[in-house]
Formats: structure tokens, sequence, C-alpha cells
């Protein structure tokens, strides 16, 4: 395939409608293991793991990012968008993606969605999520059932219509872009309900949206850009300091919801932790360890008459980050360690962490961008190379070749 390489200018902004920058959670530090050790701990239980969710029959690498296209764009250029090399994307609904708003949604503005999705005729991308978001206004209230009725409608109606174009499953984007709906101090009803009692609700709340998810389409597979395992740090805590400290944290609502949701599940429905935290990852080793975390050390934040549930249905993903590895993030571009590097250091950095993540995913890796445009033709240097034969070694069975920290502790002393 012929491709146009080019950058995005830094004034460029997402497409009208489109989803905003996700703020970052970086991975936290631990003491590590030296690599050969890791990795012959691990593999065995990455096969087991594998084995127990039915052994599925290979990894897929689906996009995702401000360039998510809706059925109307995927209609006028699928043939194109089928050439890139991935298995899948995230896409939203023309009429709308956020469940999450305290209003019912309006069923006429997916008329355009409804008439085109069954019409589309993917050949080589039929691993896709519809993307749904759980970003609510500031007038939202966990024990508003009011609120909450309208929550479940929308969730529905937009399972209802995205399933017409044969999806695999949910992106479910629990991050707050507006409301801080996990932070229990920025709750309207701190003085009447305690810490625990909003706990309580947040799980009941995510029962009743996982429900409302497999009314429309059941055994639903339902990805998150992270699940529990974004507290496996507190995994060794004391069950009271940990919810001392969940209840100070920004995000201490969230496992709560989570745990809601598959508790509710039914025995088909699978999760996907997706593991954003690999965005920034510079050795092998972190992917080994993220693995490690989201299977075992996460089990002590469900309950646990959970624990068994979660590991038959909660699969390990990966992340990739395109503006981390080629100097695109912004503003102050300059601060983080790609700007050093040559454009053919950052493709190798990136084949690096493609490779590493298909090699630790149960099933899926997503693949997020922001300032740059892979349906027009708009991407960096040597970023669809590294991805190619980052897949082609993995298919292959055959080793990266090469191990990246040196590349990366050179370009940080420059």
């Amino acid at each position: 395939m012929t491709t146009i390489w080019h950058l995005l200018t830094p004034s460029r902004r997402s497409p009208q409608g489109a989803p905003k920058s996700r703020p970052r959670r970086h991975h936290s530090k631990g003491s590590f293991l030296c690599d050969g050790v890791l990795l012959a701990l691990l593999l065995p239980s990455i096969t087991v793991a594998a084995a127990a969710l039915g052994s599925p029959p290979g990894k897929k690498l689906i996009e995702y990012g401000w360039d998510v296209p809706t059925p109307a764009e995927m209609n006028a250029q699928l043939a194109t968008m089928e050439e890139r090399p991935f298995d899948g994307l995230i896409f939203r609904l023309g009429g709308g993606h956020n469940a999450f708003v305290t209003k019912a949604l309006e069923e006429e503005k997916f008329a355009e969605d409804l008439r085109i999705l069954p019409t589309l005729g993917f050949k080589r991308f039929l691993n896709n999520f519809v993307l749904i978001w759980g970003s609510p206004a500031a007038d939202f209230d966990w024990f508003d059932d009011g609120q909450w009725n309208a929550i479940e409608a929308n969730a529905k109606l937009l399972v209802r219509v995205a399933k017409t174009g044969h999806i695999r499953g949910i992106c479910f984007d629990p991050e707050p872009y507006d409301f801080k709906l996990w932070e229990y101090a920025r709750q309207p009803r701190t003085n009447l309900h305690s810490f625990a009692e909003y706990q309580l609700k947040v799980k009941q709340r995510g029962a009743q949206l996982m429900r409302a998810f497999e009314d429309q389409l059941p055994g639903a597979t339902i990805l998150s850009f992270f699940h529990v395992g974004l507290f496996e740090r507190w995994a060794d805590l004391d069950p009271a300091e940990r919810a001392r400290r969940l209840e100070r944290d920004g995000w201490g609502l969230m496992p709560d919801f989570f745990v809601g949701m598959l508790e509710s599940a039914s025995p088909g429905a699978r999760f996907i932790d997706g593991n954003e935290n690999a965005y920034y990852y510079t050795s092998r080793e972190q992917y080994f360890r993220a693995y490690h975390a989201i299977r075992q050390r996460a089990l002590s934040l469900v309950p646990p008459e959970l624990q068994e549930k979660y590991s038959r249905q909660v699969q390990v993903g990966q992340a990739l980050y395109v503006d981390q590895n080629f100097a695109l993030r912004q503003p102050n571009t300059e601060r983080y360690v790609s700007f050093k590097m040559t454009p053919e250091e950052r493709a190798q950095w990136f084949e690096h962490n493609t490779y590493w993540a298909l090699y630790t995913t149960d099933e899926y890796v997503w693949c997020y961008s922001e300032r740059m445009n892979w349906w027009k033709n708009q991407t960096p240097p040597g970023l669809e190379a590294a991805i190619v034969s980052a897949r082609q070694k993995f298919a292959a069975g055959k080793p990266l070749g090469f191990d990246i920290e040196p590349l990366v502790e050179a370009a940080k002393k420059r």
C-alpha cells in the first residue's frame, strides 16, 4: 500500500464531536525482578489464563483515537480504512455516545446510524467496539433514581443501535471529562451518606449498567481502558486502610462500580482490562508485571465470592500510545523522551511496544492516538512499518531481536 506520511501541525484539534484528550495515569513504580526470572515466572500463568478463557484464536490489534469514526465516515472510506494494519476499531455513533447524560438521548438522531451500520461490508475489521462514555455533567447524583433510569435507557439505546453493525463488543470509557463522579469528596450528598454507603450505591449502579448492556447484547464483551487492576498497588493493604485511601482518591469509587458490573454479568460476558498505563512502558518487563498485576494481584480488590468469576471472565488487555512514542504530545513536547530521539528510534520504540503488548495480552491490544489521523493518511514516519514488523515477527514466532532500554536511556541523556 502506498501511504502519504506527514504530521499534523501542533494547533490541530480533534474532529467536531470526537472524544476529548484523555487524562494520563502513570504506572506506579515497584521493585523489579530481572527479565529472565520474571518471564519464567509469568509465562506459565499466561498460558493457564488463556486456557481458562477458552484459548482465544489469536491476538487482535484495534485502533482508537481522536480520529474515531462514525458509521457515515466508515461508509465513505471503508475499503481504504481496512488497508491499515488493524483487526478492528472503536467507533462512535453519529447520534451520540455518552450514556451518562442525565436526560434521555433522542432516538431519532440515530436514524442515519441505523441505516448505515447493517450495510457496512467489513472484510478485515471484524473486531469492532462501539464507544460508550460514562461521563456525566455537574448535576449528577449516584442516588438519583430518575437520572439513573435515563442512563439505563441511554445505554440500551446505544447498544441496540450499534449491534446492527455486528459489533464484537462495547468500549466503555469511565473517564470523568466533566463531573468527577468517582471522587467521594465531590459528591453532592457526602453530608448524608458515608463513603461506605456511596460504595454500595455505586456497586448497585454498576450492576444495573451491566444488565442494561446485556439486555441488548447478551454475553457482551466490555473493553474498558482500565479496571480494578488500576489499584493493584494497594492490593496488599489491610482492607480498612485501603478504604481510607480510596475515600481520598479521585478514582476511589470506581473499583466498586466494576465489581458491581462483574457481579451481575452473565457467565458468557467478558471484561477486558485495557491497562492504559502501558502507554508509558519502556521495557518488556513492565508488560509482564502488568499481566501479573491484573491477573493475580487485583484479585484481592474483588470480594472473595467473585474472585473465581474474575479469573474466568476478566481478560488482560494492553495499550499503545502513538503520541508518547512519536513526539506528538502537547503541550511541552520537549519534556518527553521521544522528542530527543530520531524518527528511526521512535519507530523502533513503537515496534518494541507493539510486539510485547501483543505477547502479553490475552487477546486485545488497543492503539491510541491524538494528533494524527489514520484515515486521512496523517501519520508520523515509520509508525505503520513498525506495527507491521512487530506483527509479522510475533505471528511467525520470531524474537523481536532487540532491547529498547539502552536506546531510551541514551535518549534521556541527550
